[in-house]
């Protein structure tokens, strides 16, 4: 009687393999699915953080930030008026020799910036604040440290800016969507913009006037200070800087900043804050490198970050609604979804890319002034969302308005 060897053929191993991914092609859908409410669930408490945040320093400061803040020098004496002659980086391996890869900055950044206490980011919050610290080395190796002890890292370049610090613009998990995997930058990723009212052009900023379309459909001329007013926005702009291209000693016009008590229409109905996947790193105000914050003799020389009111903000863009006209495609949330999530910010398009925009389906995260968030879908009326987008719109926002 014959034996027959125990065993699998090869068609029984394709057959057996081919069904495995019959399964797991089946099954992943599902997963995804599961994984994507629970992205946007993560998403939607950041944006709840970040609103928190707001509260706390408006509390602290009787005031609420700017999109473009300074937050002191490096290798300047204030009280001395005049530079320092030996410049140290406390964090470095060496720090009490002098080193050649520092020079004197002013330290301007955004919003986010300012609310690294609430975001238990206290140490590199102290490196913005603190004038002995620089956030900008053209070193090519600084010492940091992480979760593997001791490591060598150069500064930043590219999306996250040329030259700065890395412990001055970490990766902060507060400031990621975990659905946001667009994001290029090896340093201060950012998932989040913060409201900064009505486009208003960088080409208008020295002319000092732009006609808008209201939201309560009447055409307004306004100058580059109204525009941060409180009947437009939240945050407006807090460096006082001169123009690069005035030519003088004009500065950009500053903000009277806000409080809570300025919303008018109610807090609930005032966005603060939203997700976007085009936002510069938290720590970039504009498209500033090492180059635009460094001075020779004094820190007045430094300008303006012209494009800052678009690169970590978002803004309405004032719309004839008469004859049935409507915003551009690109303005609108998710605004040209088959190509948003491939576009890159640029000084060209950032005032355009200035709005909401996700990973999510059919919506955004959007924080409101009242410590709530909402799920903003992209279908939204657009005269609503300029509502929601001015402390004290004129407009009503309807209960179903969302």
């Amino acid at each position: 009687m014959s034996s027959r060897r125990a065993g699998m053929k090869l068609r029984d191993v394709v057959i057996v393999l081919f069904c495995m991914f019959v399964v797991v092609g089946l099954l992943l859908p599902a997963l995804q699915d599961r994984r994507g409410p629970a992205r946007r669930s993560q998403c939607q408490t950041q944006v709840r953080i970040l609103v928190l945040a707001s509260i706390m320093y408006e509390n602290s400061n009787g005031e609420l930030p700017g999109w473009a803040m300074e937050f002191g020098h490096f290798g300047w004496d204030a009280e001395t008026e005049s530079l320092l002659q030996t410049l140290n980086d406390p964090s470095s391996a060496s720090p009490e020799s002098g080193s050649p890869h520092l020079a004197p900055h002013r330290k301007i950044g955004s919003w986010a910036v300012a609310f690294l206490p609430f975001l238990d980011a206290q140490p590199t919050y102290e490196h913005w604040t603190e004038d002995r610290y620089p956030i900008l080395s053209n070193a090519s190796v600084v010492l940091s440290s992480d979760y593997n002890g001791i490591r060598e890292t150069g500064p930043t370049k590219g999306l996250s800016g040329q030259g700065f610090h890395p412990l001055a613009a970490p990766n902060l998990a507060i400031m990621q969507c975990p659905s946001d995997r667009s994001q290029g930058e090896d340093h201060g990723r950012n998932s989040y913009v913060a409201n900064a009212g009505v486009f208003f052009p960088p080409t208008d900023l020295v002319v000092g006037k732009h006609t808008i379309l209201h939201p309560d459909g009447t055409a307004k001329t306004i100058s580059f200070a109204e525009s941060m007013g409180e009947e437009f926005g939240v945050f407006g702009n807090q460096v006082a800087a001169r123009f690069e291209t005035s030519g003088g000693d004009e500065h950009v016009a500053l903000a009277k900043p806000l409080t809570l008590d300025d919303f008018r229409d109610g807090a609930g109905n005032t966005v603060l804050f939203s997700e976007s996947l085009h936002a510069l790193p938290w720590h970039r105000s504009g498209f500033v490198n090492d180059d635009d914050l460094i001075f020779v003799e004094h820190p007045d020389e430094v300008f303006y970050p012209l494009l800052s009111r678009f690169t970590n903000s978002m803004v309405w863009h004032g719309v004839d609604w008469t004859g049935g006209k409507q915003p551009r495609e690109i303005h609108r949330i998710n605004g040209l979804r088959s190509m948003t999530e491939s576009f890159q910010l640029t000084p060209r398009n950032a005032a355009d890319l200035a709005r909401p925009s996700s990973a999510h389906t059919d919506g955004v995260n959007v924080g409101m002034a009242d410590g709530g968030t909402r799920y903003v879908a992209d279908s939204i009326d657009m005269r609503v969302w300029q509502a929601l987008m001015t402390p004290r719109g004129r407009d009503s926002v309807p209960v179903d308005g969302f």
